[in-house]
């Protein structure tokens, strides 16, 4: 399998255990310099499943842009990541004692991915597709548009430039095999205010995921943070629980989740077993500081 990840590479720096703040200077308990960004993230999390992995993505002519180049290549995974004037992009990370996470981004060199094309798009089997700038995903529509041959399965999990104008995402979101989103991101693009969790019932996101279907051999996975994730293949919904477990940090559990689905989905593993790969995933990433199990880091 050729899995192709396409969005943003920048360095995530997370601080971790944040309190309150009390006075002009805080102690924490870690602060440390990680590869982020969800292109990053899902394609660390498939490499390390033995498959063959592209990174589409955009940094700067910088350090951080080739530490970034450097650890994916120590990882096995090819990079077709080109250079921009902007500086590489990067993400204050706040991490508080429970796990949640709150970034700070500026996403500099990252919104620009696609300026100078998608080389090589043709050979993916599989093409995971994170959030984009808005002229990033009309680029990307433009290359899938001129494909001669489609022979690959396209999954979306959209940004919040994206949410934020469904009408822009409609090109993406018709073309997608795979829409991939949580539950509040559901609702929105449902046009309901009515939901007020993260955390629905099964029935509540068996109907968003079934209203959010575009055409027929359409899937839509719809995480549900706490309350597991439920999958509709089209026909019928699959609603897995999650796995509780004490979290360290709550960034990239999205990442983890969606891109395991998407690569047991994509090698024809039933929805249940897709859904128990994609918890697993989940889990592992956030009894770890950072979005991804690559470490910090570092020459």
């Amino acid at each position: 399998m050729q899995f192709t990840t396409i969005g943003a590479a920048v360095v995530d720096i997370v601080v971790s255990r944040v309190q309150p703040m009390r006075a002009a200077k805080q102690d924490v308990e870690h602060i440390g310099l990680y590869a982020g960004g969800g292109a990053v993230n899902a394609a660390l999390n498939v490499a390390a499943r033995g498959v063959h992995v592209t990174v589409h993505a955009c940094v700067g002519h910088d350090l951080e842009g080739d530490l970034l180049r450097d650890l994916l290549r120590r990882h096995g995974i090819q990079t077709a990541i080109a250079d921009h004037a902007l500086p590489t992009g990067k993400a204050v990370v706040m991490v508080d004692e429970t796990g949640a996470a709150r970034a700070y981004a500026q996403r500099g060199a990252s919104a620009w991915v696609g300026e100078q094309g998608f080389p090589g798009l043709e050979a993916a089997d599989v093409v995971y597709v994170t959030g984009l700038s808005l002229e990033s995903q009309a680029w990307l529509e433009q290359a899938l548009a001129r494909l001669t041959v489609s022979r690959h399965r396209l999954a979306v999990t959209p940004g919040a430039r994206q949410l934020a104008d469904p009408q822009a995402l409609r090109g993406l979101w018709d073309r997608a095999d795979l829409l991939c989103v949580n539950a509040r991101e559901a609702a929105r693009l449902c046009d309901d205010g009515s939901l007020d969790t993260d955390a629905p019932s099964p029935e509540i996101a068996r109907d968003l995921a079934r209203r959010l279907l575009r055409r027929p051999g359409q899937s839509v996975l719809v995480t549900l943070g706490q309350g597991g994730a439920l999958f509709h293949d089209g026909g019928q919904g699959h609603f897995h629980p999650a796995r509780i477990v004490e979290p360290l940090s709550t960034i990239g559990a999205g990442d983890a989740f969606a891109s395991a689905f998407v690569h047991a989905w994509a090698s024809g593993a039933a929805p249940q077993a897709a859904l128990t790969a994609a918890t697993e995933s989940a889990a592992r990433v956030i009894q770890g500081i950072p979005a991804n199990l690559a470490g910090p880091l570092r020459t």
